[in-house]
């Protein structure tokens, strides 16, 4: 369908979107937004029609997440900052990618690379193609690139106690070397869960609920192939 779609003072007339009319994701029976705009750098795969930012005439963003539970978060559409400003304190890496913020990736590690074992080390040598996702939570990598990281970290413990022990992750994106402290790869999940022993127990008697606060690696197994790797 087409529809006026207004972004602050931005507005982009006849704006192209899809309707979802029937779906089978449970995530979004229960979310609370009624709509997904996408930011990519170009057309939409297999799709003539512009995008949103194309058709607002927006080649640049910002995205900010502030720390602290319920803390808020901005998306800035355009520029913020002066070119030279840029220049000085804003790493670059290269888009390659039609569709996505893609570009590559080389040395992801727990450890300096001077006392690191190859083998265990993912994206060393030609290096691998990663994309850049504003709307993903976790970090999403192969479980072979899972598996040699898992060997060079103690486990994270349930109750987050050894989170000030754990080592900074490494990483070289397109040239410039970037970190990741414990805080940023480990999550902390807190709420309630049902516990029943069969349905019977949820429809006709009172179930248990246990409260958890718990910590946990914030990866994700994600198995896909590129030209880079």
């Amino acid at each position: 369908g087409y529809e006026n779609v207004t972004v602050g003072d931005m507005v982009s007339p006849n704006q192209s979107f899809w309707e979802i009319l029937d779906h089978q994701i449970q995530a979004l029976d229960t979310a609370k937004f009624a709509a997904i705009v996408g930011i990519g750098p170009n057309f939409a795969y297999g799709n003539t029609e512009k995008t949103l930012l194309m058709s607002l005439g927006i080649s640049e963003f910002s995205i900010c997440l502030k720390k602290g539970n319920g803390a808020p978060g901005y998306l800035t559409w355009g520029p913020t900052d002066e070119p030279q400003y840029k220049d000085w304190y804003y790493a670059k890496a290269r888009a390659l990618g039609e569709h996505h913020w893609a570009t590559r990736m080389h040395n992801v590690s727990f450890m300096s690379m001077s006392s690191a074992h190859l083998e265990h080390v993912p994206c060393m040598g030609t290096g691998c193609g990663v994309i850049i996702d504003s709307g993903t939570s976790l970090i999403a990598a192969p479980g072979l690139a899972l598996m040699q990281l898992s060997k060079q970290i103690e486990p994270i413990m349930e109750d987050c106690s050894n989170i000030h022990q754990l080592p900074t992750l490494r990483f070289n994106i397109d040239g410039t070397e970037l970190t990741l402290p414990p805080q940023a790869y480990v999550m902390r999940v807190t709420g309630a869960v049902l516990e029943a022993d069969s349905i019977w127990d949820i429809l006709f008697f009172k179930p248990r609920i246990r409260r958890i606060d718990m910590c946990m690696p914030a990866f994700m197994q994600l198995d896909m192939m590129s030209q880079f790797g």
